[in-house]
């Protein structure tokens, strides 16, 4: 179940870039590069409270992603039960006990890619758009 709210998150942000084949948002581009990176900058900063432990207590700081999920849905979510199959609880165990930095690096370089596959889209539909309107008025 982990991974299918991790697919979610992944699909969410992916799909969020598709707002520029609307006709009117020419501009939106520049939003979604601020929330790429707002996502770079919260995984700096998971990487500076982590180091900052590290030099301070001898121990890294930063959440695992285990934490952040109970955080957010709350303890003992049916979420977060095993699964049937050992080899997806083995899978599991390792996303959750990864640093959630690492989860915030994927989803950034995720929103990154998609803004620039989004936009080349949106700006050959608008070439296109733009050719048939020149040669309908000739």
């Amino acid at each position: 179940m982990v991974f299918l709210y991790a697919l979610a998150v992944a699909l969410a942000v992916w799909s969020v870039a598709a707002i520029q084949l609307l006709p009117g948002v020419r501009d939106a581009g520049r939003l979604l590069a601020w929330c790429a990176g707002a996502l770079a900058l919260a995984t700096a900063a998971c990487v500076v409270y982590g180091a900052y432990g590290l030099a301070r207590y001898g121990d890294w700081l930063s959440i695992s992603t285990a934490q952040a999920l109970h955080m957010l849905l709350g303890e003992g979510n049916p979420a977060l039960r095993r699964a049937e199959s050992a080899a997806l609880n083995r899978a599991a165990g390792v996303y959750l006990n990864l640093d959630i930095g690492w989860t915030l690096l994927g989803l950034c370089v995720l929103q990154f890619q998609s803004i620039g596959v989004w936009a080349r889209i949106a700006e050959a539909r608008r070439r296109r758009r733009l050719g048939a309107t020149s040669r309908a008025t000739r």
